[in-house]
């Protein structure tokens, strides 16, 4: 899935909007596992080692054992869902935002959107989750 066009010619520019688009990818299929092991696999991939991670009913938390141990305790909050990104991120300066959907089993679907910072490894370094 290829979302980012670019207008400038600079091919640098459009390979590193695609490894942006893989990164949050993976970071939105992690929050689709259900065993800790494959979802720190994909932290580790996505998420630098001290990056931070807030939301409305989230203290902001700091590393990858508290993002994994976060997106567990997300089952007993919403149950089974699936997560979805919506629309194409939006990238500059090293920061972006982008749009997702949760489906769940039972409940309503809840839609929202993360802004986000990464590094020069194409790794999150901040989460901020609006939904």
């Amino acid at each position: 899935m290829n979302f980012f066009t670019d207008t400038t010619g600079d091919f640098r520019f459009m390979e590193n909007i695609k490894n942006i688009e893989e990164t949050m990818l993976l970071y939105t299929s992690a929050w689709n596992e259900t065993e800790r092991e494959s979802i720190a696999a994909k932290i580790s991939k996505c998420w630098a080692q001290e990056a931070t991670y807030t939301d409305r009913l989230t203290d902001t938390i700091s590393g990858r054992e508290a993002i994994t141990n976060l997106i567990i305790s997300s089952y007993e909050q919403m149950g089974a869902r699936k997560f979805t990104v919506l629309a194409e991120p939006q990238v500059h300066h090293n920061s972006g935002r982008f749009s997702w959907l949760a489906v769940r089993l039972e409940g309503y679907p809840v839609e929202g959107m993360d802004y986000f910072e990464f590094n020069d490894q194409n790794q999150i370094t901040r989460i901020v989750g609006f939904f």
